[in-house]
């Protein structure tokens, strides 16, 4: 196979395992996806032993490699909070401790950009819709409902639509949409954005 096949075939095996820890970390499933996460794992070092055939494969295959130790160290993390009895990532916040906060409390060091109108809040980039799409379907795909049907550009109106909704809904507040379980079906959940 070329490596062109064999990135993708990892990135799918890669977005199938971020499903199965989903549907584990926050839905049904009773066990973490072990077996999918050594097989991700296998071929990652098949692929690591052999030598890609451009410079562009080497790049894309190191980038999946950091965005899989990324995955790994937050299912861990996640899981462990879930073993704590603790619902998984609401207790992982950033922020920064009492001396930190007194140093940064000042007023900001550089004006306002002129190209950014504060009062409109950036809509979702493409790349970070492609993944809750690329999720939401993999997602679906691990509790074995249907995928048919669905297309990206639709998805992605809906989701614009649906964001501006809930805008309004949450005061003009910026929100994010995240996969989830919800009455034993996958769904799209919004938040406020913090």
């Amino acid at each position: 196979m070329s490596w062109e096949l064999d990135l993708q075939s990892l990135e799918r095996a890669i977005a199938h395992v971020n499903a199965e820890y989903d549907a584990f970390l926050y839905g049904s499933a009773t066990k973490p996806p072990v077996e999918s996460r050594k097989n991700v794992d296998r071929l990652i070092r098949e692929l690591s032993r052999s030598d890609p055939e451009s410079a562009a494969d080497r790049y894309r295959f190191s980038t999946i490699q950091g965005r899989w130790n990324t995955l790994v160290e937050r299912w861990e993390r996640l899981q462990g909070e879930k073993e704590a009895g603790k619902r998984p990532g609401i207790y992982g916040r950033f922020g920064a401790s009492g001396g930190e906060k007194a140093a940064m409390a000042g007023p900001p060091n550089a004006a306002a950009s002129r190209s950014v109108d504060p009062k409109t809040p950036p809509a979702a980039s493409p790349d970070s819709r492609r993944e809750l799409f690329e999720k939401y379907l993999a997602a679906r795909k691990a509790r074995g409902e249907s995928a048919e049907g669905l297309n990206f550009e639709r998805f992605a109106d809906s989701l614009q639509r649906e964001t501006e909704r809930v805008r309004e809904r949450f005061g003009g507040a910026e929100v994010e949409f995240d996969v989830a379980e919800r009455d034993g079906r996958v769904k799209l959940v919004a938040r406020r954005k913090t």
